[in-house]
């Protein structure tokens, strides 16, 4: 997409559209919830419009931030302002939202996505950094549109973007790709869970709704606290984006309770001063789960990697023996994988090819061919390299001649592509496959394995370059040679 835009002015215009319509919204809903004589009681304009720079595939053209500022304009002159201090409010909102825009976008993606341990301290200060830049202009255009300090005006525009973006900007900077959520794959698989007798994923859901609503009914300074450890079950259950949206959520409902009596925290929040450190205070509080949130996302990313690299060969990237043999098992244990069919390869003349050509040679032997039996495949069969140059495959729910077909097309695939070498040398090599096929629920793999192995020296035995079949109790014929 992002290639598109950059090379189509049409795609470029509409985008920059979008964003001034976004910004136009946004801004016409802050001002109209505003209480009488407060400039805004929220204002997502500023975090939404970060948070859509951002999500672009490349940089904002001029285009981008002109349709920004036109939403700005528009949306305060349709409210009855006037044209001085719909300037000086544009450009009070720009300061904030251009500083913590550069500043995020320098960030690493593991960073700005909130992936990192350390992310959500990184984040916090970029999010301060823009207030404070927001305040610099509150503190000179405050005093002059609604009397009091510069103090008061820093005070007042600092507080009020800095509970914005942390509300705002991780539900954005978190949210998954929007066209592959429609297209409904990600979202039949979330409604699986759900549905499918896993109620553990609403308990701590529910968790979070009981306090809300045990808040409003016993009341006093403590009712902010009460959703925390629901947030945190939350937090150590779904996604960062889900959690996000949770904190989101809170930050939101607890302000407005608080608004509208809904809730009584049993102390007074009738001054500016008790209301900005009111906002603070919650919105700081919805930091706890969004951090855990984004160390469970480094640790699971982490514990994915080390998975990997423990069940997965590292120059050709398919499963290793161990890995091999555990995914096996499982595809096994279900009724589903039988008949099944398991084939033993190995690369002719590999070690001639180490001794002619060198390793470096014999590595890219190894990782061309893995490349081109992974391609011969089918979805869900499983390919592994169990040492050297010898490889397995596991056919579940294949029948003997369908697992021969496969086999065949490995070996003459093999056998007609070269394989590429440094310095633009092309290397002919071919590969011996012996072949079992098993209708017997509950064989055990290293049966299965051992009796394809007896084949693949048959096959080598007759010549190489074929495939042989294995004699099992379900396949009564002789050996079949090509």
């Amino acid at each position: 997409m992002s290639s598109s835009l950059s090379l189509n002015p049409c795609l470029d215009l509409r985008d920059a559209l979008r964003v001034g319509a976004v910004v136009f919204v946004a801004s016409i809903f802050g001002i109209y919830t505003a209480p009488p004589g407060v400039l805004a009681a929220f204002w997502p304009t500023n975090a939404v419009l970060v948070g859509l720079l951002l999500r672009r595939g490349h940089p904002p053209r001029t285009a981008h931030w002109l349709a920004a500022v036109t939403g700005y304009v528009v949306a305060d002159l349709v409210m009855g302002h006037g044209w001085p201090k719909t300037l000086m409010l544009t450009s009070t909102n720009l300061m904030g939202v251009t500083v913590c825009w550069q500043l995020l976008a320098r960030l690493p993606d593991e960073y700005r996505g909130l992936r990192h341990p350390r992310s959500m301290l990184r984040f916090v200060l970029v999010a301060m950094s823009g207030a404070a830049a927001a305040g610099v202009g509150g503190s000179v255009i405050h005093p002059a549109l609604y009397g009091g300090t510069p103090a008061y005006g820093f005070l007042f525009w600092f507080s009020t973007e800095l509970v914005n973006y942390i509300a705002i900007l991780p539900v954005l900077l978190t949210m998954p790709d929007l066209v592959r959520r429609l297209t409904g794959l990600r979202r039949r698989g979330d409604w699986h869970l759900w549905r499918g007798g896993r109620a553990e994923y609403a308990a701590p859901l529910a968790a979070f709704a009981g306090s809300l609503w045990l808040g409003t009914q016993l009341g006093g300074p403590g009712v902010i606290a009460y959703p925390i450890p629901a947030m945190l079950w939350c937090a150590l259950t779904y996604s960062l984006f889900a959690t996000a949206g949770i904190t989101l959520l809170f930050s939101m409902w607890t302000l407005l309770a608080i608004a509208s009596g809904a809730l009584v925290i049993g102390a007074p929040v009738d001054t500016p001063q008790a209301v900005m450190s009111l906002r603070v205070g919650v919105t700081l509080t919805a930091l706890a789960p969004l951090a855990v949130a984004s160390v469970m996302v480094a640790r699971n990313e982490l514990l994915a990697r080390l998975q990997h690299a423990a069940s997965h060969d590292p120059l050709t990237q398919v499963l290793n023996r161990g890995g091999f043999l555990a995914r096996a098992e499982d595809l096994l244990a279900a009724p589903a994988a039988w008949p099944a069919a398991v084939l033993m390869m190995d690369i002719d003349f590999f070690k001639k090819v180490n001794d002619t050509h060198g390793h470096a040679a014999g590595d890219d032997v190894l990782t061309g061919f893995a490349r081109l039996a992974s391609s011969c495949l089918r979805s869900g069969d499983v390919l592994g390299r169990l040492g050297g140059e010898e490889f397995a495959v596991l056919l579940p729910g294949c029948s003997v001649d369908d697992a021969h077909a496969i086999a065949e097309r490995i070996c003459e695939a093999f056998a007609a592509q070269p394989i590429p070498l440094a310095g633009g040398a092309r290397l002919h090599a071919t590969v011996s496959i012996g072949l079992g096929c098993w209708t017997i629920p509950g064989t055990p793999v290293g049966t299965m394995l051992s009796q394809a192995d007896g084949a693949l020296y048959d096959a080598k035995h007759a010549g190489r370059n074929r495939v042989a079949l294995a004699q099992t109790p379900t396949i009564d014929t002789a050996f079949v040679f090509r």
